[in-house]
Parts: structure tokens; sequence; C-alpha cells
């Protein structure tokens, strides 16, 4: 049996008054929410005999009786189209086949054990619990796709609305048409959540405007009698319809009586559910940026009062619930957990851990705390307050627990810094541009040269040191030069001319004596007036262009180079491509070459022009006499024939 912490405040305070109970903090009973061995359920009912190895379905919708005296019972559904009732206080639970396609809500009246449907099957249906038995009344149907939402007039178990894939409203009435078995309809708000898609056109590089889409309805709420508030799947817009007005004529789309836009950044603007106070003043909307957005439905302002972080949202099926006196808030999460906030806060008080699956859909009991979370794991839990301490055999019967989020407020935390007491005296005075901290070391503080330690910041604003760097210099049409001489480099100099100096002179001495300055000495300011201290310069955190040589604010842009046209450019880079080439190509040494081929030689004789329409050949015969020992031709001691060419 859970235990009975009463969750109304003023009931608690007469309680305490009267000395039946002490005030409790809702929050420590909250912390110790556990869930046993026995409140873990992988069936919807109880499972037969050959049905112990197989679980149902997801379960997707829960919610608990409002009647009063009935609070402990919970209708469950799931996507196989079955409908139980589950009573917490025994753990008994008996149902039935209610439609032939999934349950995705479903609602029950306040004053009644009445309860209707929403199904994909494109109905809904209204039922009656009594004596452990679930029995059909009447069957509503006017949807031309998925019905997805179902909510009751608030104060009044009569007229109930439904919301389906197809953008429309349907406002029913249980109290016509009492002779027939199907309802009909009261009113009807055609295409109440309309979007436009923006496509790109890769031939023109435009975009292209279609005409509206239709977005499915996923939550409905009353506020009142006449007043319905509505949500979207993919338009990220909350409407207020006014009752009254007759929406018949608008077939195209709906005018409401305000609309409310999104209020995140993202492009993920569908909401999933939505769920209204006690007092009708606080509208939560669940959406799909991880986000649960509270707004005030009295004055409809488009921005939010609260926004609840630390969860995932990533399916339309993620659903979220109320306390009766709407101080905590409970709501489903993609990451297994469901998470449970204190509506002044905008972080969880706790996560409550355990499935395994994606957990869709919770509830909250009116009379107590006793809640419910369904998963995708196709099992759902009862949570109830467990004791301060975990039982002993807790690792045997553990199947759920509450973990306590670390509660992180949007108040800034003040870091002190490791050196303040040194600016608490002196830089109180002045503020100067930018504010530097110096270490110990640093005898004057007013100074404006500080160590390398020192000047360490992470202000996006440059430091002092950066600005009067050595590196910066001023770049000029012949290239970087400073303006003037930095006494405080000839000062370092001379210093270290001097050191050296007395090196040589001390040369004969141990050096064991001999202490090398760990610091070059500084340029410091006269302190010679008494009053340097007690009354610094105003001016003495700026920066001095004399001392440091360097003017940051003046600037010399190079020269701006000639227009060429387009054939010189290439020249020069023919150019300057073949010297490079020509330096990375070795060049190899010339060697003379030896040519051992005899050379003929030359003939004295000239040769004619006539021998090139005439063929000469050899056929002189060499004579003992008259013997050339030279091989060539038109020789005098050869013969030669000439024919005429034919």
């Amino acid at each position: 049996m859970p235990v009975n912490v009463p969750v109304n405040n003023v009931k608690a305070m007469l309680n305490q008054q009267y000395g039946f109970s002490t005030w409790r903090s809702l929050d420590t009973a909250i912390k110790r929410l556990r869930c046993t061995k026995e409140n873990f359920f992988t069936h919807l009912m109880p499972a037969l005999e050959n049905e112990d190895f197989y679980r149902d379905t997801p379960i997707f919708a829960c919610k608990f009786s409002p009647q009063e005296g009935n609070e402990q019972f919970v209708a469950l559904a799931n996507e196989d189209g079955k409908l139980a009732i589950h009573d917490s206080s025994n753990n008994n639970r008996y149902g039935t086949l209610a439609h032939n396609n999934a349950i995705f809500d479903l609602a029950w009246t306040f004053d009644q054990m009445k309860l209707v449907t929403a199904s994909g099957d494109h109905t809904s249906k209204l039922f009656s619990v009594d004596n452990g038995e679930i029995r059909e009344e009447r069957v509503f149907c006017g949807h031309s796709r998925s019905v997805k939402t179902v909510t009751f007039r608030k104060n009044d178990s009569s007229v109930f609305a439904s919301g389906g894939r197809d953008g429309n409203i349907i406002i029913w009435d249980t109290r016509t048409n009492v002779n027939s078995f199907m309802g009909r309809m009261d009113r009807t708000i055609h295409n109440s959540h309309t979007a436009q898609t923006i496509t790109p056109n890769k031939s023109r590089k435009k975009y292209t405007v279609s005409g509206p889409s239709i977005k499915s309805v996923t939550g409905l709420v009353f506020q009142d009698e006449n007043t319905l508030i509505s949500c979207g799947a993919g338009d990220g817009l909350i409407k207020v319809w006014d009752l009254r007005k007759n929406y018949i004529p608008y077939k195209r789309g709906a005018l409401p009586k305000t609309v409310i836009p999104y209020a995140g950044s993202t492009s993920r603007n569908g909401y999933s559910n939505l769920i209204m106070d006690i007092e009708s003043s606080k509208l939560y909307a669940n959406c799909l940026d991880n986000t649960i957005y509270c707004y005030n439905m009295n004055t409809y302002n488009s921005q939010p009062i609260m926004r609840y972080v630390g969860h995932q949202n990533n399916t339309f099926y993620v659903k979220s619930s109320l306390c009766k006196n709407g101080t905590y808030l409970i709501s489903g999460s993609s990451d297994e957990n469901a998470y449970i906030w204190n509506t002044k806060h905008s972080r969880p008080l706790v996560k409550l851990t355990g499935h395994t699956a994606e957990v869709t859909s919770v509830g909250w009991c009116s009379n107590n705390i006793l809640l419910i979370t369904c998963s995708d794991d196709m099992t759902h839990k009862i949570w109830t307050v467990g004791l301060d301490g975990l039982p002993e055999d807790w690792q045997y019967s553990d199947k759920g627990l509450a973990e306590v989020m670390p509660l992180i407020t949007n108040s800034p935390v003040k870091i002190k810094l490791k050196r303040q007491h040194l600016l608490d005296d002196t830089l109180s005075d002045y503020t100067p541009k930018r504010i530097c901290v110096e270490c110990e070391i640093c005898s004057n503080i007013i100074s404006s040269r500080f160590c390398e330690n020192c000047n360490v910041t992470t202000l996006k604003r440059k430091s002092t040191n950066e600005t009067m760097n050595e590196n910066k210099r001023l770049q000029t049409e012949f290239g970087p030069r400073r303006l003037f001489a930095n006494v405080n480099n000839i000062i370092s100099n001379e210093s270290q001319l001097a050191v050296k100096s007395l090196d040589l002179h001390e040369s004969d001495e141990s050096q064991e004596d001999y202490e090398p300055a760990s610091k070059i000495p500084k340029l410091h300011p006269s302190t010679s007036a008494s009053n340097a201290n007690m009354f610094p310069s105003p001016t003495v955190n700026l920066p001095n262009y004399v001392i440091d040589g360097v003017a940051p604010h003046i600037s010399y842009s190079p020269p701006k180079k000639k227009d060429l046209d387009w054939l010189t450019k290439i020249r020069i880079e023919k150019s300057i491509k073949r010297d490079f080439n020509r330096t990375i190509e070795p060049v190899k040494p010339k060697t003379p070459k030896l040519d051992c081929t005899p050379k003929p030689a030359k003939c004295s004789s000239p040769r004619s022009p006539l021998l090139r329409f005439f063929k000469v050949t050899n056929n002189a015969q060499k004579s003992d006499e008259t013997n050339c020992s030279k091989p060539h031709g038109g020789c005098a001691y050869l013969t030669v024939n000439i024919q005429p060419n034919q």
C-alpha cells in the first residue's frame, strides 16, 4: 500500500493544526519514490499459462480516474487496441479488445466511471467501467484518418473534443441522437493546423513555396466551457478556439481566437502533449526541442513564464502529467527515464530509473503520491513512497529507484580571484580600461609594466603587453620600422654590460659567493613625490609611447600593386616557372666527346651541279701503276661512268 502523503498543502496544514499528522515536505517524499517487484508488470492484463514468455505491445496511454473515491483506478491502452483497468490498491487488472488498431489517447469523465478512447481505426468509442467489466456504449465516426487525442470539457461529462491526423477538430455531444449507437458530431474545425512547405528548386536556385500542408492535431485541452486549446505536429503553433463561433464556412483554414507562436529557436517545433492546471491559468506544452513550456493563459502572453529542461523528447508519444495542485510535473523521456520537476524550478528534482526503453506515457494520482510510468520495453510500473532507507533485500526486489538530480540555479556563480586583496586598496579609486593583477614580486603596483606571470587574463580585449609588444612594428613601404628607441631596452642592455664588467673585475673571487641578477631592473617612475602612492595618477594605466617606442594606433598600409593585363601575367608566370625549373634541375658538366670514327678527306675538286641529273656508278678497275689509297669518289685515278637518270 502506498504511504498516504497529502498533496494538498491546505489539508496538510489543517492536519498539523489538529494533531493528526506533522508537516511533511513533498520534495522529501518524492525523493523516496520506489518501484518494487510487486508493482512491476510486463502484461497489460493478467497473463495466461501459455503467455508467460510473451509480452504485450507498448502502452501508448495511461490515466488515473479523477472521480472522487475511485482515484486508484488507472486506465491503460496499448498498440494492439486493448483497453485495461488497473486497480492500484490491490493490483487487480481486467480489460477487453476495444479497437482493431492502436489506441493513442483516452480521457476520463470527471464525475462518472466512463472514458472515451482515440484509435488509429479513425473512430472514438465511449466505454463504461463498472463491477470489473468494461462495456462499450457508443461509437463516434467522423475523422478520415487516425484519431490522435481526445479531451472532455471542463466540468461537463457529455461534451468532448477529438483531433486527428486529418487536421480536423470535432466537437461531440453524447446527449444528441441518444437512440442511435453511432454518435453525431456537433461542430467541426477544418484544417486547424496547416503549414506551408518550402522546397529548394535546383534548376533556378530558388525556393518553391507550395500550398498549405495539413498537420496532425496532437494535443487538445479545454480551458473553460467555450475555449478549446490545440497544438499541432509541425506548425509550431498553439491555437485558442472560441467554440461559440461557427467554423464550418472556413474549409481551407479557420481563424482562431489567439495564436501562441513557438518560443524556441530550433526547427523541432512540434508539440506532443498539452495539460492544464486545475485553475486553468497555466498551460504546459511538451515540445520536441526537449523543453516543456509553461504559458500564462490569463493573458495569452506569447513568452513562456517557465521552461522545464533536463529530459529528452524525440517522439510524439512522450507525454506529461500534473499533480492535483499543480506544484509537481512528471514527464516521460527518450533516455529511458522519467523526470519530476518542482514547478518553481526549471531543472528536474528527481529522475525515475529502471526502464530499458523510451518512457512514453505517465500518470499522477489525484489524491496521493502515486505514479505510473509506461515504456516501450512493454512494461509499466507503479511508483510509491518508500522508507527513508533502502531495505536489506532491495537488490532482489528492486525494479526502479528515484535518483536525486543536482539543483542548478540560474544565478551565476561568483569566482573569487587569487590575488583579490591586491586590488581592493589600490585600484578602487579609478577604473582603467583593463585591470591587470600583479604578483608579490613586483614592487610598484602603480607601474604600467608587469612581469610575465602577472598579465594573465581571459578577456577578449587585448592586454597592454599585447598592444605594446615589440613584435608589433609599423609596416611601411621599406619594411617594418620603429618610431623611436625603447628606453627600457636601453637600460636593460646597459645593466647587462655593467654586470659583464663586474664579472671581469671580480674574476679572482670565488664563484660560490656570486649570485647573478634574477631580474633586470626596470624603469620606474620617480619616487620623489611623497603623495604618489596615496594619489595615483589617472593616466597611470595608459600606454607610454615614449618609453615603449611604438604607437599602435598609427598603421601604414603597404603600397598597392599595379594592375597588369592578362598577357603580362602569363608572361611573368612562365618566366617564374622557367626560372624555378632551372633551379631545381641539376646542371650536368660539359665533357669533350671523343670521336673514334675516321673522317673522310675532303676532295679538292668541287662537286658539279650536273650530278643532280645523272647517276654515278663506279665501274673502273684499279691498275697497279695508278693505284690510289684514298677511298673516296671523284678522284682523278678513278674512271667514272656517268649515266643519265631515266
